[in-house]
């Protein structure tokens, strides 16, 4: 059985990418008034790499919400408006070439067919009456191509065949739904990785529901041996396999953190200074039996400036006294990112037709989120993937701009893939859009 991934180039065996590491503050471009805005990512992530570009919109196309817009990418790289699709979330590559979108509250499948030339592509509708569909991957079996899909409450799979879907089977249903309830996929083999978000930004009582929230859980593509592979996961949303085969996941971590540390009078109050950047989003191997401690344990980047390798402080809330959990004993997260990232898409690289200096690794795709004065802005980021220690490092910015410095946003970035022509294909659920952003040749 052929591994899968969420790009796949035509012929090749597919892999998979994560993309970030080494982030550096930068400005978030030029909005339509041409005036530079100020960036809410902290230092150090390689902003100054980072050059203003502005969008163009490929023959045919409507740039919407971005018409007038720049995006901060490297420098020669342009940056295009690429396709039109409303809502759009995730993204899968096909074997033939065509990338499939899913649209979430669309309750829509998108199929976008690259035109000849400099002709825009052709968008379709694939398949409708979803229920907010989110995780896509294709992989291979039994000689078929296969599409998986994350609904709110199920994963399906269809049959794949020269741009339409067929054979539609339900591999698990009756998954827990409301809120954190965006199920995302990754496959590896014969196996389906799959997220179960949290009920609620925090809630001690998901480690002990039935079934339990906030975990990563993995079940074979004919519906068998659905198992937990890791718990205290808030909201794994990113999710990927690894160059070494192992699972990885992108967490989105609490917002209105109370304080943790006991160096004063503030602990376990609303610290406006500490919320806006704590607790880290977080990067990590996910095993079976992983504990990633939500929402007892608090990642703690103190005296870690490159974010690796976090431990945990006790959640003073809910594990005070540390009695409730022993948070030195659950390990370390091992990337952290800036808080409020909300990562969302996640996948490695090796494989890819991406320039070297992206094409081993993991590109991370943050959502942005609101609990933050300003609020954190949308982002595209790298992390290299190091075969000898089989770790992610620092990541480093690859594209932003969706934001200004008041925290207003035309657009929002949702997932970041590679495509087949060495491009990087950027998903857009605000402004209903895919960009394509091309490297310099």
């Amino acid at each position: 059985m052929t591994p899968s991934l969420r790009w796949m180039r035509p012929g090749l065996v597919p892999v998979v990418a994560v993309l970030c590491a080494g982030l550096v503050a930068c400005s978030s471009g030029d909005g339509p008034s041409g005036t530079s805005s100020t960036s809410t990512l902290p230092a150090g992530l390689g902003a100054d790499q980072l050059v203003s570009t502005r969008l163009t919109a490929v023959n045919g196309v409507d740039a919407g919400a971005a018409s007038g817009n720049s995006l901060n990418v490297p420098k020669g790289w342009t940056a295009q408006v690429w396709a039109d699709v409303p809502d759009a979330r995730m993204a899968v590559w096909t074997p033939d070439g065509r990338l499939i979108v899913s649209t979430g509250k669309g309750g829509s499948l998108s199929i976008v067919t690259p035109g000849s030339g400099d002709r825009g592509p052709r968008v379709a509708q694939l398949a409708s009456g979803l229920s907010d569909p989110q995780g896509v991957a294709m992989t291979r079996q039994g000689g078929r191509d296969i599409l998986v899909v994350g609904e709110d409450s199920r994963i399906t799979t269809w049959t794949y065949a020269n741009g339409a879907i067929s054979d539609r089977r339900v591999v698990i249903d009756n998954l827990p739904t409301g809120g954190h309830d965006s199920k995302m996929v990754a496959v590896d083999g014969d196996r389906i990785v799959y997220n179960v978000g949290s009920t609620a930004n925090r809630s001690v009582a998901d480690r002990t529901a039935t079934p339990v929230r906030a975990t990563i859980a993995q079940i074979g593509l004919d519906g068998t041996g659905n198992t937990t592979l890791a718990v205290g996961v808030r909201n794994g949303e990113g999710l990927s396999v690894a160059p070494d085969g192992t699972v990885f996941t992108a967490i989105n971590e609490d917002d209105n953190q109370p304080y943790p540390f006991r160096d004063g009078d503030r602990f376990g109050t609303a610290v406006r200074s500490y919320i806006n950047d704590h607790p880290n989003d977080q990067i990590s191997r996910i095993t079976p039996g992983t504990d990633m401690g939500w929402p007892r344990c608090v990642p703690d980047s103190r005296g870690n400036a490159d974010l690796r390798d976090l431990g945990y402080v006790n959640d003073p809330q809910f594990n005070a006294d540390g009695q409730a959990l022993d948070c030195s004993r659950i390990g370390t997260t091992m990337l952290g990112l800036p808080a409020h990232s909300a990562p969302v898409g996640f996948v490695f690289t090796r494989g890819s037709r991406l320039p070297a200096s992206l094409a081993d690794g993991a590109i991370v795709t943050a959502h942005g989120s609101w609990n933050r004065q300003p609020p954190r802005e949308p982002y595209v980021a790298y992390t290299p993937w190091d075969s000898a220690t089989r770790s992610l490092g620092p990541a480093r910015l690859v594209a932003t701009g969706f934001q200004n410095s008041a925290g207003k946003r035309w657009g929002r970035s949702v997932d970041a893939i590679p495509g087949p022509d060495g491009s990087l294909y950027v998903t857009d659920d605000t402004a209903g859009l895919v960009y394509r952003l091309t490297p310099g040749r």
